[in-house]
């Protein structure tokens, strides 16, 4: 408990200093955005306690080396690298394991993840201070990032499009992406623990978000529901900033743990199976279950044989246990003594 909470605070301290700084000491602060910047706070400080908390958990202490040593060995073997970024590419941006469940839900899974980072990229700078625009002529604006003055562009031009309704389309998004995980979600309500309040919660919420994000650049000529929208669009975001972790949503914040797996799973050699003498699992994951088992006091022979072995030794233990045959044999079973038979 008390490293994951040095954690949050030393990370929430900083997050405050870079605030303090790349607003230019809070001079470019929106007013209007201080509702989001406390809630991203408060989400900031509860998300790094909860990732610190799983992070620090010795399984997956152990693929979070991996993946730091992957990324050390990175800046000096480019096999190395090529590993850490397909890795990226695969399972954080196409995210292809969900592409191998369904096509639908995949398109789903990607448009609502890719549209709320879309959203907090943009946003987040913004509430923070760390960018915001200024007139460069008539008809031209030009983006400051800390501070730095970058090139201008024309209100009506292309990059002065997506400045202005890049909102608009991770939203929308979103929307979409929201809308066809309720849908899939409501069609498997029969099923027993499927559409339960714990799994909806999240996506309605993230479809409220949304759907007032969308509202505010439609009602910008209706003053009364622009403030109707604005005001629940600003209680929607603080909501879904607050449940961020202690919801689903969180899973987003352990998510690259994944590729530490992905490096262990492609770099270093196999272990053989002791029954069949088939691939089994990386020989740094094995030793590192092992080493963790036998630390609470456990020893498991059968981590040195594959599942195919392991569940045809487990049926022949039972075979002979009741006495019944079964083939083939594997070598290693035996039946146990039938203690009323000794003691005859």
């Amino acid at each position: 408990m008390r490293k994951p909470l040095r954690d949050a605070a030393a990370a929430t301290a900083a997050l405050l200093l870079a605030i303090y700084v790349g607003s230019g000491r809070l001079a470019h602060l929106d007013r209007a955005l201080l509702g989001y910047l406390g809630a991203s706070v408060v989400a900031f400080a509860g998300a790094t306690y909860r990732a610190s908390a799983f992070w620090r958990r010795p399984p997956s202490a152990f693929y979070a080396r991996m993946l730091a040593a992957a990324l050390l060995r990175a800046l000096r073997d480019p096999s190395a690298l090529r590993v850490v970024l397909q890795s990226a590419s695969s399972d954080l941006l196409a995210q292809s394991f969900v592409a191998r469940r369904a096509r639908v839900r995949w398109i789903g899974h990607l448009l609502l993840s890719l549209g709320t980072l879309a959203s907090f990229a943009i946003t987040l700078p913004l509430v923070f201070g760390w960018l915001h625009f200024a007139a460069a002529g008539p008809d031209r604006y030009r983006a400051v990032v800390l501070g730095l003055p970058t090139a201008s562009f024309a209100v009506e031009g292309a990059v002065g499009w997506l400045a202005f309704h890049g909102l608009s389309l991770a939203g929308s998004a979103v929307l979409v992406g929201t809308l066809v995980f309720l849908t899939l979600r409501l069609r498997q309500r029969a099923l027993p623990g499927v559409a339960t309040s714990f799994h909806l919660a999240p996506l309605v919420l993230l479809l409220i978000v949304a759907a007032t994000g969308l509202a505010l650049p439609a009602t910008r000529h209706a003053p009364r529901l622009f403030d109707v929208a604005s005001a629940a669009h600003e209680v929607a975001v603080i909501v879904l900033l607050a449940a961020i972790p202690f919801s689903k949503l969180h899973h987003v914040l352990i998510r690259p743990l994944q590729l530490g797996a992905r490096v262990v799973q492609r770099t270093g050699d196999r272990v053989a199976c002791a029954v069949c003498g088939g691939p089994l699992a990386p020989r740094a994951q094995r030793d590192a279950v092992r080493t963790l088992l036998e630390a609470r006091g456990l020893a498991v022979d059968a981590l040195d044989c594959c599942p195919s072995c392991r569940r045809l030794r487990l049926a022949t233990t039972q075979a002979a246990l009741v006495g019944a045959q079964f083939h083939p044999p594997v070598l290693g079973t035996h039946a146990m003594p039938d203690p009323t038979r000794r003691a005859a």
